[in-house]
């Protein structure tokens, strides 16, 4: 069928929508484009449709730079501009606010990567016939020679992959630091190949007994963003851009101002909790996985901060241990997963003892499901601020600041 895209959806591709009619969704096609496309499913309430052709190619399309481009799943955007890449992802925020009846004045617009190809200091590769693969979009996994998104260092050592045989490991992961030169090979399934554990050049890593051990002994990765520089444990999570993550840092580290108590919530190995203690401030991290907590202690003192502490705890078990205790904080910083907070935790924070939350997130869906809950009582959106953490993906990171209502001043 032949048809015209009037939208660009997040995870679903171009989308056709016309009264009357089921929505279309088609992976591959741009808004404004008319294309010849083929049912692949039909649901009650909508169509997903193949691409066959372009017949009237929008503008802003533009040549993918990756030979994997409509195989691998992982690159959605590559065929669209970088400038409308930025304003969709604004959209989707804006959508994703409306569904859940949330009124914000502003959205600003979103603060592009620095880098727009090998920006990543981590890929992770499905080991298929003996050699790195990645997926495809909902389906299988299969061999590839390179990944443009992967930075210089990484790429560096993604070529030392390609010369083994891997057919006894299930994954591995890619983790390089252009800053520092630092890089880490981490293997799960068994254990690094010889010739990768022997090159010193290198930390790889693997599980024993549930366990990472390294070599060489006890070595971690090195990553710079900011003024720190932070020792990244194994199958630990950190910032996958870090010329964004700077950007990142300065926007939260201006919406706490001058504030000196601050409570970090999943705050990972203190990506951004180290910076602001550097700039004076009291801040308590707080995070569930212990290898996380251990690479931030080791950040502090290796950096020289002193006024950080780590707590290794589920974040809905401090929050409920803060609310009885009546402690209170200037400003409280959330970076959960994609998955978001979740019912009971949001419903947790909104009795949080503080006059401000930072909302850190990855998915505009899930973060607006939280903010409906959190802004049921009490608590109003001031700003919203994406940052493209993520080019050429379908994913945007968010900043959003609120505070409560009692503490905003009437406008004069």
């Amino acid at each position: 069928m032949q048809i015209t895209i009037t939208a660009l959806g997040n995870s679903v591709g171009g989308i056709s929508s016309a009264d009357g009619r089921k929505t279309v969704f088609v992976r591959g096609a741009l808004p404004n484009e008319t294309v010849r496309c083929r049912i692949s499913s039909e649901k009650k309430n909508r169509i997903e449709a193949e691409l066959l052709e372009v017949i009237e190619a929008s503008p802003h399309r533009v040549t993918p730079f990756c030979k994997y481009f409509g195989k691998c799943g992982g690159c959605s955007l590559q065929h669209l501009s970088y400038s409308q890449q930025l304003i969709w992802k604004r959209n989707w925020i804006e959508q994703a606010f409306s569904r859940v009846g949330i009124s914000v004045s502003t959205i600003e617009d979103a603060v592009p990567s620095p880098h727009t190809t090998g920006y990543r200091n981590r890929v992770s590769f499905d080991v298929v016939e003996g050699k790195p693969g990645l997926h495809r979009f909902r389906g299988d996994p299969f061999p590839v020679n390179e990944c443009p998104l992967l930075n210089r260092r990484g790429l560096q050592e993604f070529s030392l992959l390609k010369e083994v045989n891997l057919s006894h490991l299930t994954r591995v992961s890619v983790r390089a630091s252009d800053r520092t030169g630092s890089a880490m090979l981490e293997f799960r399934g068994g254990s690094a190949p010889e010739s990768l554990a022997q090159d010193n050049s290198v930390v790889t890593a693997w599980k024993v007994s549930g366990k990472w051990v390294t070599e060489p002994e006890n070595c971690e990765m090195m990553e710079r963003v900011g003024s720190s520089t932070f020792p990244i444990r194994p199958g630990t999570f950190f910032q996958i851009n870090p010329a964004c993550a700077d950007i990142l840092i300065s926007t939260v580290a201006d919406h706490c101002n001058d504030d000196l108590n601050i409570l970090d919530l999943y705050g990972g190995s203190g990506t951004i909790a180290l910076p602001l203690a550097a700039s004076g401030a009291n801040v308590v991290s707080v995070e569930i996985n212990p290898d996380s907590s251990l690479s931030g202690r080791k950040a502090a003192k290796m950096n020289g901060i002193d006024s950080v502490s780590f707590i290794t705890s589920p974040a809905r078990q401090f929050l409920t241990d803060s609310s009885r205790s009546g402690r209170s904080w200037d400003t409280v910083i959330i970076d959960p997963p994609r998955a978001g907070l979740g019912i009971r935790i949001s419903r947790l924070l909104r009795k949080i003892n503080s006059g401000k939350i930072i909302y850190v997130s990855c998915n505009p869906f899930s973060l607006a499901r939280d903010l409906r809950i959190i802004t049921e009582r009490d608590w109003t959106v001031q700003k919203v601020q994406p940052i493209d953490m993520f080019p050429q993906t379908d994913h945007i990171e968010t900043v959003v600041l609120l505070e409560r209502k009692e503490n905003i001043c009437p406008p004069q």
